[in-house]
């Protein structure tokens, strides 16, 4: 892959929780100049979308690993590893997330299939960042235990900007530090907009102030940049991992499977002795639900063992209003995709996505047939109510962990009910567009016919910087 020779630095900012359609209103408003000149008036975009879940760290894993989290073996931020779980005893194993101390376990959690950008270049920097297979001690600032306290202060707090301006000053401090070395990586996620979205909505005051002071760190970097003379030598990238939605009700699920007598494993009660259920909630709109066969907790269950043993499980989730569809692996490989008014099935034959349905399509993807050429299937389905359906759903199912079944729910709802503190005024997680539609601009061009996808971004920096990925992965080269 050849090297962009007049290339010397390459970043990649996560705006954590930016909304692409309020940063463009934003840009065109003249409210946030540094973004609106240095990339939306003298940049590069196209429409862009995330991965499921849509949902923050996991979300980071494609862009860093060209990889989706259900085959990196990470399908959300809490999961069961049900051939190492077990139920009946006080403590038990196969079980993670990383909403805390368990955070720092990601890069062993990876798929071992899974190479970084990091490992591909050693002279990258990674700033509060669970993904650091590959980083340099010291080049891998805030991701340990010790900067868990600013985050625990960012989440009560619901506001982040303290966060982002450590997080900027660790990089500007880094980036003096290496001015003379060529070939350099940065990513850096900064994490306001998203914190205070959680707290007052996605389109709130407060929330769009969140937006101001984004463009007001992220102008710190640029005036650097130009006054160092490095801007045009620099290929930014600046993305996000997911959107908002306003959330209004909540669904306790765990309360759902409770009320039909099953004994329910989840965070933060994970101490109990007796558990035929478990719900891990990522995002607050998308759970990975796991269910036993014949009492025994050994490999994932398919519509078999289901529709025979959990079947009230499956009519009850059928029945709730909050729940926009749900979706469990068939006996014969494909997967059932189910909402209270439709079901279908999703395969893939040879290098086409196989997709059929049976009254109203749960994934309204207004197909006009159901064979779809894999290179095609962003393109067919990005301007739909569930963009990149069949590859984001297809691809995570491709990890053991993913659960029996996945709930996703509507837009308004979510799935935590009140053991999510402080209450989440604003969700993601899910596959509706508002949550896996993100920004993808740069201030060098990029090659977006068809559409985007983070995943993209993984090959693209490795193209700009030379670099040559010696495992599989998937994406395509955005620079032509």
């Amino acid at each position: 892959m050849p090297v962009n020779n007049d290339t010397e630095l390459t970043i990649v900012i996560l705006a954590d929780g930016v909304r692409p359609d309020v940063l463009r209103a934003l840009a065109d408003a003249g409210e946030i100049p540094n973004i609106g000149r240095s990339l939306y008036d003298e940049g590069y975009g196209c429409a862009g979308v995330t991965v499921l879940p849509s949902v923050s760290n996991i979300a980071y894993i494609p862009m860093l690993t060209g990889q989706y989290p259900g085959t990196a073996d990470v399908p959300g931020l809490r999961w069961v590893e049900k051939s190492r779980f077990t139920s009946g005893k006080l403590l038990v194993g196969g079980h993670r997330s990383y909403l805390g101390p368990g955070h720092v376990q990601m890069d062993g959690d990876l798929s071992p299939e899974t190479e970084t950008i990091f490992q591909l270049n050693p002279d990258s920097l990674g700033v509060r960042c669970d993904v650091r297979r590959g980083l340099t001690e010291g080049n891998h600032s805030f991701s340990r235990l010790a900067f868990m306290p600013f985050m625990a202060c960012a989440h009560y707090l619901r506001r982040g900007d303290f966060v982002d301006r450590i997080v900027m000053s660790q990089a500007m401090k880094w980036l003096a530090r290496t001015n003379d070395r060529p070939s350099r990586f940065i990513f850096l996620p900064l994490v306001d907009v998203d914190k205070v979205s959680h707290r007052c909505g996605p389109d709130s005051r407060n929330t769009i102030a969140a937006y101001k002071r984004l463009d007001a760190i992220l102008g710190v970097m640029l005036d650097w940049l130009r006054r160092q003379g490095l801007w045009q030598r620099t290929r930014l990238i600046l993305t996000s991992d997911h959107g908002h939605t306003r959330t209004e009700r909540h669904l306790d699920i765990t309360r759902m499977l409770s009320e039909l007598d099953y004994g329910v494993f989840e965070y933060p009660n994970v101490y109990r002795r007796r558990a035929d259920a478990a719900v891990m909630v990522s995002g607050n709109s998308f759970a990975n639900i796991y269910l036993p066969s014949l009492g025994r907790w050994e490999s994932p269950l398919t519509s078999d063992e289901l529709e025979e043993e959990h079947d009230a499980v499956l009519q009850a989730l059928a029945g709730r209003e909050e729940i926009e569809w749900y979706a469990y692996r068939r006996a014969d490989g494909r997967i059932k995709i189910v909402s209270q008014n439709g079901e279908a099935a999703l395969g893939l034959e040879g290098d086409r996505y196989a997709y059929c349905y049976n009254g109203v399509d749960p994934l309204r993807l207004g197909l006009q047939h159901n064979g779809i050429r894999r290179s095609k299937a962003l393109e067919h389905t990005i301007e739909t109510d569930f963009p990149d359906a069949l590859e984001q759903i297809w691809h995570l199912f491709k990890s053991d962990r993913t659960g029996d079944i996945i709930v996703t729910a509507k837009n308004g709802y979510d799935l935590r009910g009140w053991r999510e503190f402080p209450e989440h005024r604003s969700s993601h997680g899910a596959l509706s567009k508002e949550h896996m539609a993100v920004p993808i601009i740069s201030n060098r061009p990029l090659a977006g016919d068809g559409g985007m996808r983070t995943v993209d971004i993984f090959s693209t920096v490795a193209g700009e910087m030379g670099l040559t990925p010696a495992k599989p992965h998937f994406g395509r080269d955005l620079l032509g």
